[in-house]
C-alpha cells in the first residue's frame, strides 16, 4: 500500500440522468439526480482508495454550503482532507452534468470562481512523508513552483502529471515528471491525430509516457523505450463514462507502483477503465460482477422488432436495438397505464423509429421514448437502464 499525495480541482458534482442530451431552447424533464462530490484528482484518489491506497487531497474550497457537501463526501470516500485550503472569497466549483441513460456519454457546464492551490499551501505540507505525489496539469501560476520543492525534497518517489489540455507554459515542466499521462483532448488540440505521433514528438528519455485515447486505447512510452500501443476493452454499450479516464489514471498508477512495469500498468488501467464504463458512478468498483440473471441477449435483439421479457418480480420491460445502442422501457404505456403489447404485439415503424402501443395506437419514439403521437401526446415512457456482460448478456442496472 502506499500513500499517495494528490494535488488539483476538485468540484461539486450535479449529475442529471435524461433520456437524451437536451437540443437547444428545449426544456426536458431528468429522470434521477445525484449530488457528489468530483474532479479529476478526487476521483482519481477515491479509486484509489479502492485499489488498497492511502491518499490526502490537495484543494481548494469557499466558505459556503457547498464547501460542507463536497468536503463530507470527499471524507466519506476515505480521502485525507487536512491540505485543504479554504477561501473566504469565491464559490465552490461546481459541474452541472447530463447524463446520457442511453449510452452514458454526458456533456458537462463547469462553473470556477476560486482561486487554486498556492504556492505556500503547498509547502506547508511535509511531502516527504508520501511514497507517490501527483498533480494536475493546470494552475501554472503555482504549478511549476510546486513541482521544484517536490524535486528538490523527494529521494526517490515519483512524481506523476496529468496533462488534460493545453495551457500556456505547461511544457516547461514535463522533464521533472517520473510519469506523465496525457489525454487526447490535449493531442488533439496540438494538432496530433493520435497518441503515436504525439509520442515521437517529445524528446523526454527519462520520463515515462501514456497518452489515452477512449475507445482507440492508449499509447505508451517506457524510458528509453520504443513507442507501444494498447488496444481498448471491448465493451457492449456504456452505462455511464463519467470518472473513466480517472480510473484509469488511478489504475495506472496503482500498478505501476506494483510493478515497475509501464506495459502491465496501461494493460490493467484499460481494463478497469472499461469495468467503470459499464456501471453507474464509482463506487464498488472492485466488486465481483453480479450473480442476477440475464434478462435477454444482445445477439438475439433486432431493430425492426421488439423484445418484451417479464422478470421474476413480474415487471415487464421492452427492448430493441436502436443504431448501435440499445433501447429499454418499462411495459407501461402512460395513457391507461397497460402494457405495450396488451392488445397484440408492439409495431414498429422502422423507417420513423417509432413503437405503438397495441391499445390506443399511441407512437413512441425509439430514441427517447417520447410520445409523438396519440392520446399521450408528449409524455414518455419510463427508460430503464442496462449493464452488459462480456458475452452480451443483458441485465436491468442495480
Amino acid at each position: 500500500m502506499a500513500k499517495i499525495l494528490g494535488i488539483g480541482n476538485t468540484v461539486l458534482d450535479i449529475i442529471l440522468t435524461v433520456t437524451h442530451p437536451p437540443k437547444e431552447d428545449q426544456e426536458i424533464r431528468a429522470t434521477h439526480k445525484h449530488i457528489q462530490s468530483g474532479g479529476n484528482i478526487n476521483n482519481m484518489l477515491y479509486v484509489l482508495n479502492q485499489l488498497g491506497h492511502q491518499t490526502d487531497l490537495c484543494t481548494t474550497v469557499a466558505a459556503d454550503s457547498e464547501a460542507k457537501i463536497l468536503l463530507k463526501n470527499v471524507a466519506h470516500r476515505g480521502i485525507g482532507t487536512e491540505h485543504v485550503q479554504t477561501f473566504i472569497k469565491g464559490q465552490t466549483p461546481t459541474s452541472y452534468i447530463h447524463l446520457n441513460a442511453q449510452n452514458g456519454s454526458r456533456t458537462i457546464v463547469h462553473y470556477r470562481d476560486l482561486p487554486e492551490v498556492n504556492f505556500e499551501q503547498f509547502a506547508k505540507i511535509e511531502i516527504e512523508e508520501y511514497d507517490w505525489i501527483h498533480f494536475e496539469g493546470r494552475n501554472m501560476d503555482n504549478l511549476p513552483g510546486m513541482i521544484n520543492i517536490a524535486k528538490t525534497f523527494l529521494t526517490h518517489q515519483p512524481i506523476s502529471l496529468e496533462v488534460e489540455k493545453p495551457r500556456e507554459g505547461i511544457e516547461s515542466i514535463f522533464s521533472q515528471a517520473n510519469l506523465i499521462i496525457f489525454s487526447h483532448h490535449y493531442a488533439s488540440a496540438k494538432g496530433f491525430p493520435d497518441g503515436q505521433t504525439l509520442l515521437e514528438s517529445l524528446d523526454l528519455p527519462n520520463t515515462d509516457l501514456v497518452c489515452t485515447w477512449g475507445a482507440r486505447g492508449a499509447w505508451f512510452k517506457e524510458k528509453n523505450g520504443p513507442i507501444k500501443h494498447q488496444v481498448a476493452v471491448k465493451i457492449n454499450q456504456a452505462i455511464d463514462t463519467l470518472g473513466a479516464g480517472d480510473t484509469f489514471n488511478a489504475s495506472l498508477i496503482h500498478k505501476f507502483y506494483e510493478t515497475s512495469s509501464l506495459s502491465k500498468s496501461v494493460a490493467f488501467a484499460c481494463e478497469l477503465a472499461a469495468k467503470k464504463c459499464q456501471q453507474q458512478g464509482l463506487d464498488g468498483l472492485l466488486k465481483p460482477t453480479s450473480k442476477q440473471q440475464p434478462i435477454a441477449n444482445i445477439k438475439h435483439l433486432s431493430a425492426e422488432k421488439t423484445t418484451v421479457v417479464q422478470t421474476e418480480d413480474l415487471k415487464s420491460y421492452v427492448l430493441i436495438k436502436y443504431n448501435d445502442e440499445i433501447r429499454c422501457y418499462l411495459n407501461n404505456c402512460p395513457h391507461q397505464n397497460v402494457h405495450l403489447n396488451e392488445a397484440y404485439k408492439i409495431d414498429v415503424n422502422p423507417f420513423e423509429k417509432t413503437i405503438k402501443c397495441s391499445v390506443h395506437d399511441a407512437w413512441f419514439n425509439i430514441e427517447d421514448g417520447e410520445c409523438i403521437k396519440g392520446p399521450c401526446w408528449k409524455e414518455t415512457l419510463e427508460s430503464v437502464a442496462l449493464t452488459l456482460g462480456d458475452n452480451g448478456d443483458i441485465y436491468l442496472k442495480e
